[in-house]
């Protein structure tokens, strides 16, 4: 959602059509993608939703493999994001249990009531079957396809800045021009205004002009959506464990996991995060004591 934040504004400025598509069973059940007015966009009617509204940018949350595979004869440049799916599981349990909405959701809702019947250690066991099939996504993506940039969440957050320049780079709509003259600099923003404008009231749909993204309006947006001000100005690694925004900090597995939980995302997900990149082999550990993680049973 925070990149998705980013996105949303970059391309109304820049003058794109943005798409979001999305499970509308998630979390954490299959069904076909859909999108505001539009349900069952799988395979083939994915491809021809996107050529026949004139998409420019498809954003799909919780992507797999299948999405790509339906997107077919469609030519497209993109990005993907992974982050650690042992930080996967700890934010899932947090946001299951206290924050994600489950109108519409009778599997979330009681799913829900599970994890608030019982203590944390427990939880999370229960949120590493509940979410099994996201991990499985994550292990099943296509990696290495040319024309997807693949990132970590992790790197992502960490330096922003550099993270976006290279999404938009890698998506051909960096505006390179290494200087502005003060002409330049006020057609620029007379054009995203007008873009703008013409997302927000479609009658004048007419003023939209696609043009390329500058490098201040990208960073600009990402200090716009940064996670001090998402979070209502904590730091980072200041946890509000009912937050969407919980804590914004990588590796908090290792505050939460047991033996007992380590052993069980093992058996259940084998070499995952060795596949990943997010160790070198499988005999990581949750290497802390429970008086050194702070944990205790509520």
């Amino acid at each position: 959602m925070w990149i998705l934040s980013i996105l949303r504004e970059l391309t109304w400025q820049a003058g794109l059509e943005l798409q979001r598509f999305w499970n509308p069973r998630m979390p954490t059940a299959r069904a076909p993608l859909a999108c505001p007015g539009r349900k069952n966009l799988e395979g083939e009617r994915l491809a021809a939703y996107i050529r026949e509204k004139q998409i420019d940018f498809a954003v799909f949350l919780n992507s797999a493999r299948e999405h790509v595979e339906g997107l077919g004869a469609v030519l497209f440049r993109g990005f993907h994001v992974i982050r650690d799916p042992r930080d996967f599981i700890v934010s899932a349990y947090f946001s299951h249990r206290n924050s994600h909405p489950t109108e519409g959701l009778p599997h979330l809702a009681e799913h829900r009531r599970r994890l608030q019947a019982v203590s944390k250690e427990e939880g999370l066991l229960l949120e590493m079957g509940f979410s099994a099939q996201e991990l499985r996504d994550i292990g099943e993506w296509p990696y290495g396809h040319p024309d997807i940039l693949e990132l970590k969440m992790e790197e992502l957050t960490a330096r922003p800045y550099e993270g976006f320049v290279r999404i938009f780079e890698f998506l051909g709509l960096l505006d390179e021009t290494e200087s502005y003259s003060a002409r330049r600099r006020v057609r620029l923003f007379v054009r995203e205004m007008l873009n703008r404008a013409s997302f927000r009231y479609r009658w004048l749909k007419w003023l939209r002009q696609p043009m390329p993204v500058t490098g201040e309006l990208l960073l600009g947006r990402v200090w716009d959506h940064r996670f001090e001000k998402k979070a209502g100005r904590r730091r980072r690694g200041e946890e509000d464990p009912r937050s969407h925004y919980r804590k914004g900090q990588p590796g908090d597995w290792r505050n939460h996991f047991t033996e007992e939980h380590v052993a069980a995302f093992k058996e259940k997900f084998g070499d995952l995060v060795v596949r990943l990149g997010y160790e070198t082999n499988n005999n990581w550990t949750a290497n802390l004591t429970p008086s050194e993680r702070g944990c205790d049973s509520s």
